[in-house]
């Protein structure tokens, strides 16, 4: 819903193709499909099963597309059948980018990136982004589905409040794990110590 609303928004109204429209689309169902609550680091540190099979790069996003793009292949799950095979070359590689980019390690350089998209005045004087190249679209296009990815602040705040609660048991369940087996504490994942409010500030 929120990659949605983004794309709608004034400066990127018209800008993508349709088939960018639907890998963005896409990109944002599947991001978290079969997240086992768990982060990257905890897989890393407690050498899980995913962890080695990824090389603990960006672990769960590799995972995440693995399963969706697993799930195509389904019966009569395959809802790009009917796209060409160039088509689907490029939609999977717009998917896998987008994906990726929704590990937290890589939020710093997105933003340093799209920083330096606007200062090099890409924004065309009506507001409207002037994307010429695959390399300018798809940073868009990963930054747009990354900010949807963290848009619960930007909800009405009952539902906001629900989704912190949520994320936040999340984290303490994996904090438990961690204390559990001996294990450094994540950072926001202690429930004896962590103050809920002070995580919603970034």
């Amino acid at each position: 819903q929120s990659t949605h609303v983004l794309l709608n928004t004034p400066a990127l109204e018209s800008v993508f193709t349709p088939l960018e429209i639907t890998a963005a689309l896409f990109a944002a169902c599947v991001h978290d499909v079969d997240h086992p609550g768990l982060t990257n680091q905890f897989l890393i540190n407690s050498s899980s099963e995913l962890a080695l099979m990824y090389n603990d790069e960006s672990v769960l996003e590799n995972h995440h597309l693995a399963v969706a793009f697993k799930l195509l292949q389904n019966e009569g799950c395959d809802i790009f059948c009917n796209m060409s095979k160039k088509q689907r070359q490029t939609l999977r590689k717009m998917v896998i980018d987008m994906v990726l980019s929704t590990d937290m390690s890589k939020h710093m350089s997105l933003l340093a990136d799209l920083k330096t998209m606007v200062e090099t005045k890409k924004v065309a004087g009506s507001g409207v982004l002037l994307l010429d190249n695959y390399t300018d679209r798809i940073q868009v296009l990963e930054n747009l589905v990354h900010c949807a990815d963290l848009s619960n602040p930007t909800k009405p705040l009952p539902i906001y409040r629900r989704w912190v609660d949520l994320l936040m048991e999340e984290f303490f369940l994996q904090g438990d794990r961690e204390r559990e087996a001996k294990m450094e504490l994540s950072p926001m994942c202690d429930r004896h110590s962590a103050t809920i409010e002070k995580t919603q500030v970034g």
